[in-house]
Formats: structure tokens, sequence, C-alpha cells
């Protein structure tokens, strides 16, 4: 296995299959926006608690109006008033009505509300004309307690995810705080003697360490905590110390040095650790010499990413293995980008045998791949919002062709 050069989907499914989703932590409901629930959630009390009036109008027995036929008038004594959060505690009486507001709990006994412009009032009497009222039964212009929500009903299950809606939900039937899946840790490391941090300015021979930035980026995108270890050199004892530090986490990521070169040491500081290899290429372009390993330590294990250095063989690699990963461990049903066809608006060439992952700009249902497409090209990375998976062959794919596109996150 070690050895063996995997397709994505095979590699895709390598990283994924065993996996399942984080140990849950309780978090506040303000704290949960955007996680994914761990448990089934109940109410724990109806909504509406009480009958509510859905009109502002008059409280009544519907029985009052039902004894009379439906062009009658029919007078009532006015007892009392109810509003939103002052509700008339005193039980209505046949043959009497109560001033109610939207929103507000219907007194004990009413069971209908008439609109108050159907309504005539004359000192403390009122007048109905069910002529003006028209069809007429219990429950006119009230909700029934429990009627959106019963008490102990079931509101969420166990994966779905949080959004302002559903943590409304949850605070109106009871709820506080809720069970998620906790974001997996991980611990980022770029390797390589010629990078030197965001900010300073490179000397000769010299890099800026965007792929630090950019990867960091996409890993709280997907939902995890980054433990940024920063530049780590090209030196097997500082690797070594690296790789022990990052085994607390539960991911880790590294960038830079994974491939054949004598200056290239993240495989042999991964094995020194007890590594796992899962595969150790991926036959695509960019970001071939992708690596995946597992590491066990302190009875866990702790699953490894050797991305290449080039930043657009990084970027797609992350987008590809990598965020898979965390949206499994967070508890997401669906942890692969949604792919849709898209037309490519110029002829593209296949890739002999390999994946070429293209970056694309989409307009409407149009691809057009961004000019420059070598894996070292930071303009390669910025500016699209696909990738184009164009599979190996021979003959060149059509302008006008479908092709299938994975769609990334808005910017």
């Amino acid at each position: 296995m070690a050895d063996l050069e995997l397709d994505i989907a095979d590699a895709q499914s390598a990283v994924l299959t065993p996996l399942v989703p984080a140990p849950a932590v309780t978090l506040e409901l303000a704290a949960a926006l955007g996680r994914v629930l761990a448990a089934d959630m109940h109410a724990r009390w109806p909504l509406p608690a009480g009958d509510v009036a859905t009109m502002d109008g008059y409280a009544v027995h519907s029985a009052d109006l039902l004894a009379h036929p439906a062009d009658a008038r029919v007078t009532l004594q006015r007892a009392g008033e109810s509003a939103a959060g002052h509700p008339l505690d005193v039980p209505l009486e046949r043959g009497q009505a109560a001033r109610i507001f939207t929103g507000a709990w219907l007194p004990p006994g009413a069971d209908a509300v008439v609109a108050q412009e159907d309504v005539h009032v004359q000192g403390d009497s009122l007048e109905i004309d069910r002529t003006k009222v028209g069809a007429f039964a219990p429950g006119h212009f009230m909700r029934r307690a429990g009627s959106d929500v019963a008490e102990g009903a079931p509101l969420l299950r166990a994966g779905d995810v949080l959004g302002p809606g559903e943590l409304a939900l949850l605070a109106g039937c009871g709820h506080t705080s809720v069970p998620v899946h906790r974001p997996p840790r991980i611990a980022l490391m770029c390797t390589g003697d010629e990078l030197v941090p965001v900010g300073a300015w490179p000397q000769r021979g010299q890099v800026v360490n965007s792929n630090g930035l950019m990867l960091a980026c996409q890993l709280r995108r997907a939902g995890a905590d980054v433990i940024d270890l920063g530049i780590v050199a090209d030196r097997p004892e500082a690797l070594h110390a690296a790789f022990t530090r990052a085994l607390a986490a539960d991911i880790i990521v590294t960038c830079g040095g994974i491939s054949v070169g004598d200056h290239d040491l993240v495989l042999p500081a991964m094995l020194s650790h007890g590594a796992a290899l899962v595969f150790r290429r991926v036959n695509m372009r960019p970001g071939r010499p992708t690596t995946f390993a597992r590491i066990t330590a302190d009875d866990r294990s702790v699953l490894v990413f050797a991305l290449p250095g080039n930043p657009a063989s990084a970027h797609v690699a992350c987008e590809l293995f990598v965020r898979p990963a965390i949206r499994r461990l967070l508890g997401h049903a669906a942890v692969l980008r949604e792919t849709r066809p898209v037309t490519l608006a110029t002829p593209l060439a296949r890739e002999r045998r390999r994946t070429h992952v293209m970056r694309v700009r989409l307009e409407g249902d149009q691809a057009t791949p961004l000019t420059d497409q070598t894996s070292g090209a930071l303009r390669s990375i910025a500016g699209h919002d696909a990738l184009l998976i164009l599979s190996p062959g021979t003959d060149p794919v059509p302008a006008g062709d479908p092709v299938p596109a994975l769609l990334l996150d808005p910017a």
C-alpha cells in the first residue's frame, strides 16, 4: 500500500472510510452556529405554550355565535383584556368577550377570536355582525397550544447543521445549550529553509510563506481549530521535534518537503514517529506527491496529510482530501464538495496519464480555466470558484462539452 499511487476517488475513500465523527462537546446556543448536532433534540415545552390570538379583536366562546343564524347580530358583554405578556387569567363566561391583541393568550374558556373590525363596541357591551364575520368555527383567528411544536416532540436530529433558524427553534423550546461534535485540532507546519514569515522582506533565494496563510484559511473555513507551528527548517532534528509537538492534535498537515529530493525530509520524519502510510501519491496534477498516513499516539490515531509545497498543489490537495476529513469529524453527512456538470468555454487538452484538476471561473454553467495552470504560480489559486476534474486521455475536450466541476466556497 505504501508505494501505491491511487486515483482521487480511491484516495478520498482511503481517508474517509475509517473516520467517525469526533466526540461531542456541549456549547451555549450562541456558540453553536454552523456546528453539527451530536444527539437528537426534543421540545421541553409546547409552542405556542397556550392558545394565542392571531388577530386584534375579541376572544369569545364560539358557541355564543354559532347558536345564532349566520346573518344575526350577537350581543356580548365585555370582560377584561388580554395582551402579549399580560394574559387574562380570569375564565371567560358564556355571553362574555375579552379584548385581545395579536400574540396574546386567550383567557380560559375562550376558543375563538373575532376581528375588531367585525365588532361594534358601545360601553361595556359589543355587537358582532355574523354576516361580516363570515365562515366561523372554533379556532377562528387563533393558534392552538402545541400546534407548532408539541411538548416532547422531536425538534432536530443528530447530524443536522445548526443555522440561525435551528438555534432559534431550540431556544424557543427550552434549550440553552446543545451537544455538537468537537472541531478537529489541526497542527499545521510548512517546511523549507527558503521560507520567511508573512510580512518579512524576502532576501535572495527566499519566498514568503504564503502557503501557510492559505492553508490555515482553508482549514479554518472547513471548521477546524488550527495550531500553527510556523516554519520548520529542512533539518531532521527540527522536523522530528515539530512532529513530536504536532502529535497532540487530531490531524497534522505539512506543506513542502514530501517529494523525492535530497532535501525532502518530511517522510523520514513521519516514519520516525511510526507513521503507517496509506498512500504515497495521487494520480493527479497538481498535487501528485500528496501523502497520507496515520500515527498512533496515546491510543489515538492521528491523521497526517503531507502536501506538496507548490501553491496550487497544496491548495488542491487540501480541498480534495483534508477538507472532507474535517467535515467527517465534524459530523456532516455530506463531506465532499458539490459537483455539477459545466460546459467548457474553450477546448482543453487532456493529461495523457493523470487527472488534471484545473482552477476555473464559472459564469452560469460555463467554465473558463485560469490562464496559468502551473502548480507553482500563485495567480493560479486566486480568482477561481470551482475545480474542474478532467479525466486522463489522449483526445482533447471540445468547447461546449460537459465536464464535472467541484464548487468552492464563495470568496
